[in-house]
């Protein structure tokens, strides 16, 4: 009897590691192509961005009170460009609501007004999200193309995901029309 509890007990310990293994990875491989998902999204769209005064590349730093969308709590992006699949000039801007939402907000025909349009979920459990810019010299962390139109010659993002054993990602992306 006493070799049977202690081969349970052995077998409960091994299946309940198992487990929580499996979870960890399923999470783990959510996560990632959140990110590829969303990284390749911001390439895809940043690098279409187009330079005018009507419509400029807004990069705002809410914790220094600049917010463009409401509920916003990170970094804010907003730009105008001429998107696959899409007629004429699309805003659009990317933010991070209090519950971790990841939210893409979507204009078209742009109006220059940032604030007008509609958002979509296009991700979730995002902790940071943080983005700076290279205007030839240095890195600043906001960016207003209001005065000349003028885009960033790259654009750093830094995204993380999750709360609980959080897992960051970042790239750099290349403004070809700066």
């Amino acid at each position: 009897m006493a070799i049977m509890v202690t081969v349970s007990a052995s077998a409960a310990l091994i299946f309940r590691s198992i487990t929580r293994a499996w979870q960890t990875g399923e999470l783990r491989t959510e996560r990632y192509q959140q990110a590829r998902l969303l990284l390749d999204l911001f390439v895809r769209e940043i690098s279409s961005s187009v330079s005018n005064v009507r419509y400029p590349m807004i990069g705002t730093n809410v914790s220094e009170g600049d917010s463009i969308y409401a509920g916003s709590v990170y970094d804010e992006l907003s730009f105008s460009g001429t998107l696959p699949g899409r007629t004429g000039i699309v805003e659009r801007g990317y933010w991070v609501d209090g519950a971790g939402d990841f939210w893409c907000h979507d204009d078209e025909p742009a109006d220059g007004d940032y604030t007008t349009g509609v958002s979509e979920l296009c991700g979730h459990d995002v902790s940071q999200f943080t983005v700076s810019y290279f205007d030839g010299t240095e890195w600043v962390d906001r960016w207003t193309g209001e005065t000349d139109g003028a885009l960033p010659r790259a654009i750093h993002i830094v995204l993380t995901i999750g709360r609980q054993q959080p897992e960051k990602f970042d790239t750099i992306i290349y403004v070809p029309t700066s």
